[in-house]
């Protein structure tokens, strides 16, 4: 039988930090908050809510373009003192996330190579990076905005953060993985006997430092037995950015709070352009729908928007369930849509 999953948020829309997590160019503290999750043997879902900390937090001064060999890449320079390359710890993973301002929540992959490089003070963006949100960006929009500098969870990050440890073994159908999904396919990695490496199947490549994009929520695979595992660090305290795809993908709420599919976003607003708009329909297989991932029940919960465009229904009931909190950020969970929309953004639900 799973486990029960328990969560121990730190009261997140009011505990705040003493002092920066980081190097902050701010007198404004951080909400801070701890999510502890029971994780079961076998299969569960999980999202990283929990940023570790900002590496720098700060006002954007100017941007440059800096497109060389066909990418296009922005420089970004900040306010503050401390040069962004000194932040930037070696083989970590990071984006910049835009706290405030017209494009709040958007994010940026960071190239961190070509930043150790660049003229000092400058954060070389990658705007071509399927994990940027904006890839179109004028070197004026972020002037005056405030920005941080998070890391990228990774599976070695991951696996830092479960207790008891995570046992690797060389078959892959013996070792603690993961699923990730993408529209097609789910892809299982799974951690070898060495307890490091992290390998998929038909490769011979180490996968420890892939990158799990903060909108995005996987499968754990736990043949083990039951973990915990620890999210500790800074709430998110902007808007949250995902650029919604047709078809089906993976997505994650961006705070570790429940969520209704009104906070969620999930309307058919009539401000936004219809070819962009969540679709609803009293025929299931018609409407836009989000599918949650039960342990209990190892399958997944479907639910659907109704033609009214704000009625949400879990297949086979009449119940309206637009303001229940189904949304769990422990959990696992798939966005069907229609239509596209690379605006997509969930307010702060704090």
């Amino acid at each position: 039988m799973s486990q029960p999953r328990r969560l121990v948020p730190l009261l997140l829309a009011a505990l705040f930090a003493s002092g920066p997590l980081g190097a902050v160019d701010s007198v404004t503290s951080q909400p801070v908050g701890i999510v502890c999750t029971d994780v079961p043997a076998g299969l569960s879902g999980v999202q990283f809510p929990i940023i570790p900390s900002d590496a720098l937090a700060s006002t954007v001064a100017g941007q440059t373009d800096m497109a060389s060999g066909g990418r296009r890449l922005q420089g970004i320079v900040f306010m503050s003192t401390t040069l962004p390359s000194s932040v930037l710890a070696s083989g970590t993973s990071y984006y910049l996330e835009i706290t405030s301002g017209p494009l709040e929540g958007e994010r940026f992959e960071v190239d961190e190579a070509l930043t150790a490089t660049a003229t000092p003070g400058v954060l070389v963006i990658d705007l071509d990076d399927a994990n940027t949100t904006q890839s179109s960006l004028l070197l004026t929009a972020l002037t005056g905005a405030k920005a941080a500098i998070r890391p990228h969870m990774t599976l070695a990050r991951l696996q830092a953060r479960v207790s008891p440890a995570l046992v690797g073994s060389n078959v892959a159908s013996q070792a603690d993985g993961v699923m990730v999904f993408t529209a097609l396919s789910a892809v299982t990695y799974y951690l070898r006997a060495d307890g490091v490496t992290w390998r998929k199947a038909g490769s011979t490549a180490d996968f420890a430092h892939m990158i799990i994009a903060p909108d995005q929520s996987i499968m754990l695979q736990m043949r083990s037995g039951a973990k915990e595992l620890r999210q500790e660090g800074l709430v998110r305290a902007n808007a949250f950015r995902i650029n919604m795809k047709p078809g089906v993908q993976s997505a994650a709420t961006g705070f570790p709070e429940s969520l209704s599919p009104v906070e969620f976003g999930a309307t058919a607003n009539i401000l936004v352009p219809p070819q962009t708009a969540w679709v609803g329909s009293n025929q299931q297989s018609l409407a836009d729908g989000i599918m949650i991932f039960d342990p209990a029940k190892g399958s997944f919960v479907t639910y659907y928007m109704r033609a009214d465009g704000v009625t949400w229904r879990a297949a086979g009931s009449t119940t309206d369930l637009s303001l229940s909190k189904i949304l769990k950020h422990d959990s696992f969970m798939m966005i069907k849509r229609k239509n596209p929309d690379d605006k997509a953004f969930v307010p702060r639900p704090f």
